[in-house]
């Protein structure tokens, strides 16, 4: 079965498959309250459907990875508990295309649970091809636009970047709506929403969910970390506009594929970005061995925690407890 299912998506990563927008049932968007206690969201970060080719370049890495990316979902869609999960970007393999996400939609409509998807930048910054060398082609202004514009016609967004409530919590989905030169950037626009949103919410925590982590919340544990490519920017406004973020909230974020071997994957003593803020980092799924993390909100706290889908198992280090 697994065998069959691979060479199923090694045809769909070849482009012989295409599939027009699948059609999916809407998903509500409105305020709601907590229909649990405690309310569970599960993270996935860096999908990289079906795999990243240009990391996985034998038969034999492709379809271990994907089995690994089976086993996880098969794992995530018996845990009765999940009320839906945060889709942080990167869902695409590498170029964006239609074929890319026609593997996409295929694995989404296999979860058991509503789900909300943000952009990274493999979904909307480079052209659908390679150039003459195989490398990304980083597209236009106008391209990244009509890329982010197709990616929320897909999934059914309200808006390139929107809110909503759980109970006293508030949801930021942000998105790298100014389409620069840099990967993961908000535009005026959305800053000046931003500085609205944390102003009218300030009675429990806010959740941002963005792609990209805050500057300086990992270790520079590689010269690619702590850059302008790699963090939400602008980086100084956003510094500024977070500082008045309520107690106990919390931006989540990818990208960095940051794994939990590391040892700023979970140091609040390193994610910390300001009194009231933590960046809680993701792992990203496109690997041989797959974590995920989960946020459990409850009337008065916070609690991530980080599962092992190869050793069937809750890493109990990783636990984190964020009181409001």
């Amino acid at each position: 079965m697994l065998r069959r299912d691979f060479l199923k998506w090694m045809f769909c990563s070849a482009g012989l498959i295409t599939a027009d927008y699948i059609l999916r049932p809407f998903k509500s968007f409105a305020s709601g309250n907590l229909k649990s206690d405690p309310y569970h969201i599960l993270l996935l970060s860096d999908l990289h459907l079906p795999w990243k080719p240009n990391k996985y370049t034998t038969l034999a890495d492709q379809q271990q990875v994907w089995e690994s990316k089976q086993s996880m979902l098969s794992n995530i869609n018996s845990w009765n508990d999940v009320d839906e999960a945060a889709i942080l970007g990167d869902l695409a393999a590498r170029y964006g295309n239609e074929d890319e996400f026609a593997c996409v939609d295929d694995f989404l409509d296999n979860l058991r649970m509503p789900w909300y998807a943000i952009a990274g930048n493999h979904d909307y910054v480079y052209r659908d091809t390679p150039d003459a060398q195989g490398n990304l082609q980083i597209g236009t202004h106008d391209e990244k636009i009509a890329k982010l514009a197709a990616f929320n016609k897909r999934y059914h967004l309200p808006a390139m970047y929107y809110g909503r409530s759980i109970g006293k919590y508030r949801l930021l989905y942000l998105a790298p709506d100014a389409c620069g030169d840099l990967k993961i950037e908000l535009s005026a626009q959305q800053l000046d929403w931003l500085k609205k949103e944390i102003s009218a919410h300030q009675h429990g925590p806010i959740i941002f969910l963005c792609h990209a982590p805050l500057m300086g919340t990992l270790q520079t544990y590689k010269k690619k970390i702590n850059t302008p490519h790699t963090t939400a920017q602008p980086a100084d406004k956003l510094q500024e506009i977070l500082n008045n973020c309520p107690e106990g909230s919390l931006w989540v974020s990818g990208h960095t594929h940051t794994p939990p071997k590391n040892n700023s994957f979970a140091d609040d003593r390193i994610n910390r970005f300001n009194k009231n803020l933590v960046n809680i980092h993701n792992p990203a799924v496109d690997k041989k061995h797959i974590y995920t993390n989960s946020l459990y909100l409850y009337e008065h706290k916070i609690v991530v925690r980080t599962y092992d889908h190869r050793d069937n198992a809750w890493v109990k280090k990783f636990d984190r407890v964020y009181n409001n």
